[in-house]
């Protein structure tokens, strides 16, 4: 993980502008409005985020940090569903350790992403180190663009605020949530940012009208694509192992790289003490002519790499693995044909 020296390639086509497309927000159709527990959610994230750009940096982030220690002293069943996912990747020996730091690590990827976009160029370049960047340069001189695998871990946004103030230009898919006022005000921080937001219907996957054309388009112009890939909220994803155990892991890098013959490159960006981070790019893997559930493993290996850089920045605070009863045959990786 050795920092870079010399100048980064950015993506995109020489001469050729980039196409940001702005205001999604505006472009998601209305719906009913948001209930009442609703809008008030929605209120006390939104006083949240302003109390967390506001205050002094230090305390935002010790703030931040103390929430994170109550959250998991607390307990629950959301502490039980964060243990029973890293039961999967670490030793039980440091099971509870790990889930202690997840909570720690989460509540300051909030901190972080409610001040990404106020972060300056040059604040977010002399924070951030960099590794295998050689690797992602290298795909883009294909042309074909990247798709960036993405796990809940670390702190994805500083990625993108980094990526974009670096000449790397990132389209993201975000899921169109209720409170939809928290929504708009998610769409238009990662668009201040540069980034491209493509909303996502809820159980429409990448098959919602328009969604795959356009992230199609992005690689064409030689962009990155980036797709969080470690939940499947469709319930209908292959089996593949993960970790060791049969898991459903999403499609939606899968589908669209057989699609546009574009690689899948895994990056994670790690935090680090002090506030600053560690951005990492891992292997490539083109699997546009593997066969599904071979292209699927591929993958889930993947996350397997980002995940095992630090198990404790993962942020597995939904189920990721069926329950035992609803696990279908063995997914072997000998068995499979």
């Amino acid at each position: 993980m050795e920092e870079r020296s010399g100048a980064y390639r950015g993506s995109g086509h020489a001469g050729r502008p980039v196409d940001r497309r702005p205001g999604a927000a505006d472009r998601v159709p209305p719906g009913p409005p948001d209930r009442v527990r609703q809008r008030l959610s929605g209120a006390l994230w939104t006083a949240t985020w302003e109390a967390v750009r506001w205050l002094p940096e230090a305390a935002a982030f010790g703030v931040a940090d103390l929430a994170g220690r109550y959250a998991a002293r607390r307990g629950g069943p959301a502490r039980e569903r964060v243990r029973e996912n890293l039961a999967h990747v670490v030793p039980a020996a440091d099971l509870d350790a790990t889930v202690d730091a997840a909570y720690r690590s989460y509540s300051r990827y909030w901190a972080e992403a409610f001040r990404a976009a106020d972060l300056s160029a040059d604040s977010v370049n002399a924070r951030m180190t960099t590794g295998g960047f050689d690797l992602l340069d290298g795909v883009l001189e294909h042309g074909h663009g990247a798709i960036v695998l993405l796990a809940h871990h670390g702190s994805w946004d500083i990625a993108a605020r980094w990526a974009e103030a670096n000449a790397y230009h990132l389209a993201v898919v975000a899921e169109v949530v209720r409170p939809r006022r928290l929504f708009r005000r998610f769409v238009r921080m990662r668009e201040a940012m540069g980034l491209e937001v493509v909303p996502l219907v809820p159980r429409a996957g990448l098959a919602g009208k328009g969604i795959a054309t356009r992230l199609g388009d992005v690689l064409r112009d030689n962009h990155l694509v980036g797709l969080l890939t470690d939940r499947d909220l469709s319930g209908k994803a292959p089996l593949v192992d993960f970790f060791g155990a049969p898991c459903r892991i999403p499609v939606g890098a899968t589908v669209l790289a057989k699609r546009t013959r574009a690689p899948i490159v895994p990056i994670a960006t790690l935090q680090r003490p002090d506030r600053r981070w560690h951005l990492q790019v891992l292997e490539p893997r083109w699997v546009h002519d593997r066969e599904i559930h071979d292209a699927q493993q591929q993958v889930a290996d993947a996350l397997e790499e980002i995940i095992g850089l630090d198990p404790t920045q993962w942020h597995a605070f939904q189920r990721i693995w069926p329950r035992p009863q609803a696990s279908s045959p063995s997914t072997d990786r000998a068995a499979q044909p």
